[in-house]
This record gives C-alpha cells, sequence and structure tokens, in this order.
C-alpha cells in the first residue's frame, strides 16, 4: 500500500514539473490575445462605425521592460463633417490608462490619445485596445503592441496580480463563478486561451491529474506571472472554484 502511494505521489510530482517547465502557468499577456484579452483574435473582428478614425489604428509600443510603464500615443481624426465630441474612452484591461488631448474635435481636426499601460506579470508580445465613442453612440478601436522583456529586480516583488488596477483583470472576473468552465474564462483563458492552447502561460491540455492541477492552481508556482489562486493565498478562487476548474480541466480531451 505505501509503495502504491509513493509511486501516485511521484507521477503527482512529474506532472507539477511538466507544468512548471513549460514556463509555468502565467499571469498575464493581454489578448494578444486577448487582449482581455484573450482576445486578440476576437478585437481584430471589431468594426468601427464612428467618422472618428485612428490612424494608424495599430501602434507598435516597442520593447519594455516588464515591471515598467509602456507609454504609447494614438492619433485620432474626425472624418466627418460635423463636430464630434469624444465622450468616453475605454481600453481593453485596468492596467492601461488613455486620457485624450482634447475631446471635441471640429471637421478635419486630429488630437492624440495618450496611453500608459502597466507592464507588471506581463511577458513576450502584449497587445491592448483602446475605444471611444462619441455623442451619438458610435465607437471606433485601435490596438498597440508591446513586446515585454523580462526583469529580474522583480522575483522579490510584494505587488499581485489580485491587487490594484490588475484585479480588474484577475480577481473581480472571477466572483460568483460556479462552473469549471466560466471560472477558466474568467480567470484563465487571457493567459492559458481561450481553448487552453497556451498564449502567454503553457497549454493546459492533456493534463488529466485533478489533484495536481489543483495543487497549482492553488498554491501557485512561485512566480508572479502564476501566483497561487487560492484564498488563503490571496487569490479569487474558493475551495470549490478551484475543485470546479481543476476536475473540469482534466477531463476536457478524455
Amino acid at each position: 500500500m505505501l509503495e502504491n502511494v509513493a509511486v501516485s505521489m511521484l507521477k503527482m510530482g512529474l506532472l507539477f514539473a511538466v507544468i512548471i517547465a513549460s514556463s509555468g502557468l502565467s499571469a498575464c499577456k493581454q489578448p494578444q490575445a486577448s487582449l482581455t484579452v484573450p482576445h486578440a483574435a476576437a478585437s481584430e473582428k471589431f468594426v468601427s462605425d464612428s467618422v472618428l478614425v485612428f490612424e494608424p489604428d495599430h501602434v507598435d509600443i516597442g520593447e519594455v521592460k516588464e515591471g515598467e510603464d509602456a507609454t504609447g500615443f494614438l492619433r485620432v481624426r474626425n472624418a466627418g463633417d460635423h463636430m464630434v465630441n469624444i465622450v468616453s474612452v475605454e481600453t481593453s484591461c485596468g492596467c492601461s490608462v488613455a486620457e485624450p488631448e482634447q475631446r471635441l474635435l471640429m471637421p478635419g481636426g486630429f488630437t492624440r490619445i495618450k496611453v500608459v499601460i502597466d507592464t507588471f506579470a506581463k511577458q513576450g508580445d502584449a497587445k491592448k485596445w483602446v475605444q471611444i465613442t462619441d455623442g451619438s453612440g458610435h465607437r471606433s478601436r485601435a490596438w498597440l503592441v508591446l513586446h515585454v522583456q523580462p526583469n529580474p529586480h522583480l522575483d522579490a516583488s510584494s505587488r499581485s496580480i489580485f491587487q490594484g488596477k490588475c484585479a480588474a483583470c484577475h480577481y473581480d472576473p472571477v466572483q460568483g463563478k460556479v462552473a469549471g468552465a466560466e471560472i477558466y474564462k474568467a480567470a484563465c483563458a487571457m493567459c492559458h486561451g481561450n481553448h487552453q492552447e497556451g498564449v502567454s502561460g503553457p497549454s493546459l491540455q492533456h493534463h488529466h491529474n485533478a489533484d495536481t492541477l489543483a495543487s497549482v492552481i492553488a498554491n501557485g508556482v512561485g512566480s508572479q506571472h502564476m501566483p497561487g489562486f487560492a484564498k488563503n493565498k490571496g487569490g479569487p478562487l474558493t475551495t470549490e472554484q478551484i475543485d470546479a476548474l481543476s476536475q473540469w480541466l482534466s477531463k476536457l480531451d478524455k
């Protein structure tokens, strides 16, 4: 009996090591996903219905070290024949702040929107959108891409993706979720993909040991990119939610 337990523990340990070696379940990269971003692909389907035109509607900010603010500028033109007011400016997630230099544009007039992105807990290529709405309710959207480089000075950071601006994407959306699929969509898809294929985090396909999955989800891998999601680790998930999520993931491709 002891021998069977030891073998079982060894198998769990090997699976745990495989998940970490894949780069560790990682916490945030937006949708290049997503940018929500598990939603880069989805965001590209957006169709503007406003005379406010971003020129261009895709901007590459370049490289930035993780933890540093990335700043980019978007140019907006009023392509209509009447004055237009920008009544709201939205971003794809809480880590991004966008503010136009002016909101009332004459026909043919231009303005710039300054966008500041907090890169904490992001890795690799990240993509964010900015959306403006005019007084008639018409919308226009542009995308920014940045390339986040590793920053070893963040290893000892006391920051968490479950606090401050990051909570809007990593903590709040899972509140009240019960089913494994909806918990995954709210908490995991932005990093692991809508189909568990892996985006900034590794693929979660073909992992059938629910106990090991639950352990990694609850306790994390010792990184700001994949902290423990259990409430007793400062995360948003209850024991019941972790159980529902791990059971759902373990049965996906059986």
